[in-house]
């Protein structure tokens, strides 16, 4: 049994040695062989370095050095690519999550499960931030849309059985998502609680409004390809035609709603010049999103038919 450990990283020279450490150690004395696959996703400090230093000392350690910084998806996707293992597992950088836990999502994978998630307890200092309830609102809603119960969708630690790597091609933004694309094949799931520990080292990189805002731009993409029971990812046509789709056709509705209002009170609206904006307004919305989502489809059979990946690696040892 091979085991595959997968660590996306972005700024973390302070932080990829003490996980590297933390790695071998924890395997040392484990009956399972392992690899350990570091993937800098375009660092401008020197993590690229340090993982370099590593992969010289330990036989067990594959770095991959992305070119640019193509976000976290692509750092997973090129980290899945490069896996030998029967089980995949993905650790964060940072050590947000305690090392041991790796063995608790070993457990489960040998127990048949597809898919094992943790639950960070105690993020956000276990208040009810802003950010807190954001998060919390957005995970009601990709489970209202998707019918997957998890509570913690962007934790950095998941385990996975190799045909689900197989199956899952990530793009755009899509690792946000991946508990929700993956029981499109009936993956059997779980997700149990870890203890939260903030980064000692570094900022994170996955945070702020624009990621919620990306977020909420995303779902339409999410509801659209699970309903048709496809594998989306979150590119530009969705996000661009989408949201601007939308804005449009909101402004037609509120305009034909004022129109509504006046129609109420006995007022004529045949000769008025809103009405024809407003109607105008809202078909161009709809057009506009129903654009974005064929723009979806066929990036997705640009890439899968071509076979071009979504990242380029500048050099692999």
């Amino acid at each position: 049994m091979l085991i595959s450990i997968i660590i996306p990283c972005y700024n973390e020279e302070k932080n990829i040695n003490r996980t590297f450490d933390g790695l071998i150690e924890l395997m040392k004395n484990e009956s399972y062989d392992y690899e350990i696959i570091a993937v800098d996703d375009g660092s401008k400090d020197k993590t690229w370095e340090v993982i370099s230093s590593y992969v010289e000392k330990y036989p067990q350690i594959k770095g991959i050095n992305l070119m640019s910084n193509f976000g976290q998806s692509c750092a997973y996707t090129a980290g899945f690519d490069e896996a030998k293992g029967d089980y995949i597992i993905t650790v964060s950088a940072d050590l947000e999550i305690p090392l041991d836990n790796i063995m608790k999502i070993l457990v489960y994978l040998d127990q048949g499960y597809d898919f094992v998630n943790t639950n960070r307890v105690g993020r956000w200092g276990g208040k009810n931030t802003s950010r807190a309830s954001q998060s919390g609102l957005a995970n009601k809603i990709i489970t209202k849309i998707s019918g997957v119960n998890m509570k913690d969708r962007g934790s950095g630690m998941k385990g996975f059985r190799r045909i689900v790597i197989e199956k899952l091609n990530l793009y755009g933004d899509m690792h946000r998502f991946i508990p929700d694309y993956i029981s499109l094949y009936g993956a059997k799931m779980i997700e149990f609680e870890v203890d939260f520990k903030d980064r000692d080292f570094g900022v994170s990189a996955y945070k702020g409004n624009k990621r919620t805002v990306k977020v909420l731009l995303d779902l339409i993409t999410l509801a659209f390809m699970l309903k048709f029971s496809k594998k989306p990812f979150s590119m530009m046509p969705g996000r661009l035609f989408g949201f601007t789709g939308a804005v449009i056709a909101g402004l037609g509705g509120i305009g034909l709603f004022y129109l509504f209002i006046l129609k109420i009170l006995g007022q004529s609206i045949g000769g008025r010049p809103l009405l024809i904006l407003s109607v105008l307004l809202v078909i161009v919305g709809v057009q506009s999103v129903m654009m974005g989502l064929i723009g979806e489809l066929m990036m997705r059979t640009y890439f899968e038919s071509s076979g071009r990946k979504t990242y380029t690696i500048r050099k692999k040892i």
